[in-house]
């Protein structure tokens, strides 16, 4: 698939797919008190934690699908799905339906965040390929700004509109993509696709340090801002994330991505021990820090292709990628969430320096 010029046209409509993909789990986030409201007496909470819990038990089973069906179905049948089953939310139907069409969301959402960084990489130019992948570190901090700038007041409109943009994209990708559009494929996926990813260390790589940066990131823009008594943090710290994980991919060219991981992990533990310092300043060092954290998982999705030259092993190590990242998120919220405040940034400081030395330690397997 790979030319020397980048389709960047075609790059922003599948980077709109990965919006979309984050919106899946932004829209339900940013409007659980509606949704309380609209079920009594039903915790909807698991309702955020239904999609991850696919991706959790999934993630490797949606690289092997991707890599057997290509990319281009992939993401075609994932927004047609989502599509349809935004629409259906809209109507809010009862708890236990709605529920039903989370876990299927779930399913096409870890397709889209499987197979469109596989193809992005894929139609990249090789100059151009880490620049995109950081780009695509960026979809999901974007998804949530963007989603709680417009989501508004009703939930029915605002699930609506997430299935119209989802059928537009599909229709966008469907004429922009055509069939020869493809990839080697390979057998469908099987469970032993486990054992063979995390004995691999090119392919499980880049998933072990996202997965470890997930269990920090949302646990420490949840819960910092309120250790530091510093409110107004709250919606800048996804911000400079986001800007850390686009320069990651440009510093990607002239470093390779395993070191602005590992080395990552370095700066932020000392960044954490800098900001318990700082006194006053702590929370303008903690703003560094999170930026400097966005360099990390930028690093991580950059060194996907880096690491893997062929299309089958891409959408396996981002399937590995998916599933530990969905470990990270759904387990970091509560092990903070158990901690005292001033707990926080040492532990995060100990997950840092353990982070740098196993990152460090996989990268330099696979390189080998």
């Amino acid at each position: 698939m790979t030319s020397d010029r980048t389709p960047w046209p075609l790059i922003a409509a599948l980077y709109a797919a990965g919006l979309l993909a984050g919106a899946q789990f932004t829209k339900i986030s940013l409007t659980l008190d509606g949704l309380a409201e609209t079920y009594p007496g039903w915790n909807v909470a698991f309702a955020v934690s239904g999609v991850a819990v696919v991706g959790l038990l999934f993630g490797v089973m949606a690289g092997g699908v991707t890599a057997s069906i290509g990319p281009r179905r992939a993401i075609l049948w994932a927004l047609a799905a989502s599509a349809t089953v935004s629409l259906l939310e809209a109507l809010l139907p009862p708890f236990p339906v709605f529920m039903a069409l989370r876990v299927i969301e779930g399913a096409g959402h870890l397709l889209l965040v499987v197979a469109t960084p596989t193809l992005m990489a894929g139609v990249a130019a090789p100059k151009d390929r880490a620049l995109v992948m950081g780009l695509w570190a960026t979809f999901f901090g974007v998804s949530f700004s963007l989603t709680a700038l417009f989501a508004g007041d009703s939930i029915s409109m605002a699930y609506a509109a997430h299935g119209l943009l989802s059928l537009l994209i599909f229709l966008l990708l469907w004429r922009m993509l055509p069939p020869g559009v493809v990839m080697a494929r390979r057998r469908l996926p099987r469970l032993s696709d486990h054992i063979t990813i995390y004995r691999t260390p090119r392919l499980f790589a880049p998933g072990l340090g996202h997965g470890i940066y997930a269990s920090q990131f949302l646990a420490l823009v949840t819960f910092m801002p309120a250790a530091l008594m510093a409110p107004w943090l709250a919606p800048i710290l996804p911000v400079v994330s986001i800007c850390g994980s686009f320069a990651a991919g440009a510093l990607a060219r002239w470093v390779s991505p395993g070191t602005l991981v590992w080395t990552g992990f370095l700066g932020l533990g000392v960044l954490f021990g800098a900001t318990i310092v700082a006194g006053g300043a702590a929370p303008y060092m903690l703003i560094v820090a999170m930026g400097f954290s966005g360099i990390v998982a930028g690093g991580g999705f950059a060194a996907v292709p880096w690491l893997n030259g062929s299309d089958e092993d891409r959408a396996l190590s981002n399937g590995a990628l998916a599933q530990l990242g969905n470990i990270g998120t759904f387990a970091g919220t509560p092990i903070y969430a158990a901690l005292a405040p001033a707990a926080y940034l040492p532990v995060a400081i100990g997950v840092c320096l353990v982070a740098a030395c196993v990152t460090g330690l996989a990268y330099k397997a696979a390189r080998s």
